[in-house]
């Protein structure tokens, strides 16, 4: 069943994030990774877009050979920066033609260097632009993002929100969250949306934490917040231990999200497998994402 379809039916979706490698070792550990999250059958992958649409035609391809080799189905980021209406018509294209039937769309970051948002010229300004542009005629299914602590660039929870049903409004139909490590504000999150008229399925965003020094540079790149609770929890034992901590907290963490509704989660694995790997058995271990049956075939123009 397509991923959407499950969203829509209320059945939780399971789903990794992968990003086009910057030099050749990088792809050499991507393959190996694809490789083994192939054997947990998730609903979708998605593919991350580079600052600046830096990784464009990397994006484009990588999604595609997920899909055509190893049978599952795939979404490809796109933002907004850099791209003039034409070259986003071309992308768009480019992944409808591959088969890809799935967009996040996102306003993106600035390229490296820049320190606030440049629309180009003849672009788009905000993801919800965006979205109308993808929605007026290409066939695909269409999701956006959302920060349950505020996007850092937002003025309040309320205006936040604001901009979040504006997306819905112009064709958003799944909505996946930027990492968080607190429920109890995603919880808030999702309650003020669904009393603002906000009805797409929520995917929760999950990030295993991996070593303490990740720590400050998710606050620095998302805002997210920090707790001590969790802090101690990763900090008691050897810094060894750090990575199995951070698969149990993640594990906890993902399991009070689906016993209290959630559309699905989606895992940043940050390329590689092992964390995300025990995260997803061990919720099945626990009930949760029965193994699917039948694994997905590649295409018939599948590599060897």
């Amino acid at each position: 069943m397509p991923f959407i379809d499950k969203l829509k039916s209320g059945i939780p979706t399971l789903s990794f994030e992968l990003f086009p490698p910057k030099n050749i070792n990088g792809w050499a550990t991507l393959y190996t990774t694809m490789a083994e999250i192939s054997k947990l059958t998730p609903d979708y992958i998605s593919v991350t877009y580079g600052a600046g649409g830096s990784t464009r035609s990397k994006t484009v391809d990588l999604v595609a050979r997920i899909q055509d080799e190893l049978g599952i189905e795939t979404m490809a980021h796109l933002t907004c920066v850099g791209h003039s209406r034409d070259e986003l018509r071309d992308i768009l294209q480019t992944l409808a033609k591959a088969g890809i039937r799935n967009v996040l769309a996102l306003r993106g970051d600035p390229p490296k260097g820049d320190s606030s948002f440049k629309p180009h010229p003849d672009g788009f300004a905000h993801a919800s632009d965006l979205i109308g542009f993808i929605k007026g005629g290409f066939g695909l299914q269409i999701g956006c993002a959302f920060y349950p602590e505020k996007h850092m660039e937002a003025a309040s929870i309320e205006s936040d929100i604001a901009f979040l049903k504006l997306k819905q409004d112009q064709g958003a139909q799944f909505t996946i969250s930027q990492l968080f490590f607190d429920n109890a504000n995603f919880y808030r999150f999702r309650d003020k949306c669904h009393a603002a008229g906000i009805t797409m399925p929520f995917v929760a965003g999950i990030m295993p934490v991996l070593n303490l020094n990740q720590l400050t540079r998710f606050k620095e790149l998302s805002g997210c917040l920090i707790p001590e609770s969790m802090v101690a929890f990763l900090s008691d034992g050897k810094p060894e231990d750090v990575a199995r901590r951070g698969v149990d907290f993640a594990t906890e963490q993902c399991q009070d999200l689906l016993k209290n509704g959630i559309a699905g989660i989606h895992l940043y694995s940050l390329n590689q497998s092992p964390s995300s790997a025990r995260i997803t058995e061990n919720l099945r271990g626990l009930g949760h994402f029965p193994v699917t049956v039948e694994a997905p075939k590649p295409s018939k123009s599948a590599k060897p």
